[in-house]
């Protein structure tokens, strides 16, 4: 977005035509930016990137992805290997990855100044069912998922305790609590979006009502 040239890949001996944020096998991405913990901001040069080909920041990790991948979870593994082996020069972003099958939800941060790559976790949604993100992180813990539906940087948690950002035990592990702490700010203006959107197609027994005053910023 910078317009700075952060590196060249090299490229695959196969890639896929790309039109916007879909390519030709109907995976399409999309994006909002959540910021998350200062320290592990990569952007403005504040990313350690490989040596000889440099970044990726988090528009340049789109279009390479999309060139490369036919399916939603191939998007996800390729995104990763991408950023562990270039280096990740964005700060937080949330991305929705989709395919005619499946729909995940994918959130990353930077490793800033502690090492080349990014940490990350990523979500199915289930079928029948939506989801939202407006420059908040959504993911929490996995528990409740299955773990044929989650999918994390293999270190997700361990970065975390090296850089002083989470000191308890994998169980309580959250990654917006983690690396992007809601505010007030990111219940107001970006929480109250996503609440908003769930207000008009929640079923009447979820009773989206006791989320507003956390979507507020009143109960954090």
């Amino acid at each position: 977005d910078s317009g700075v040239r952060l590196g060249a890949v090299p490229q695959p001996p196969e890639t896929y035509n790309v039109v916007g944020n879909t390519n030709e096998h109907q995976v399409s991405i999309g994006e909002t930016t959540f910021g998350g913990v200062s320290v592990l901001d990569g952007s403005d040069g504040r990313a350690v990137c490989n040596p000889t080909y440099g970044c990726l920041d988090y528009g340049s990790l789109i279009s390479v992805t999309l060139a490369r991948s036919k399916t939603a979870r191939e998007a996800i593994a390729n995104a990763d290997a991408l950023m562990q082996t270039y280096g990740y020069a964005s700060n937080g972003e949330s991305f929705s990855i989709a395919d005619p099958h499946e729909v995940w939800l994918m959130e990353i941060i930077s490793k800033g100044k502690f090492e080349k790559g990014s940490v990350w976790a990523a979500v199915r949604i289930p079928d029948g069912h939506v989801a939202g993100h407006a420059n908040q992180a959504r993911i929490q813990s996995f528990s409740s998922y299955k773990d044929t539906e989650v999918l994390h940087a293999k270190d997700l948690i361990t970065f975390a305790r090296k850089a002083n950002l989470f000191a308890g035990e994998d169980g309580e592990f959250s990654f917006s609590d983690v690396y992007d702490p809601v505010t007030f700010e990111g219940a107001r203006f970006c929480e109250a979006r996503v609440w908003s959107f769930f207000r008009e197609v929640a079923a009447e027994e979820e009773h989206i009502e006791q989320y507003l005053d956390y979507a507020q910023g009143d109960n954090l």
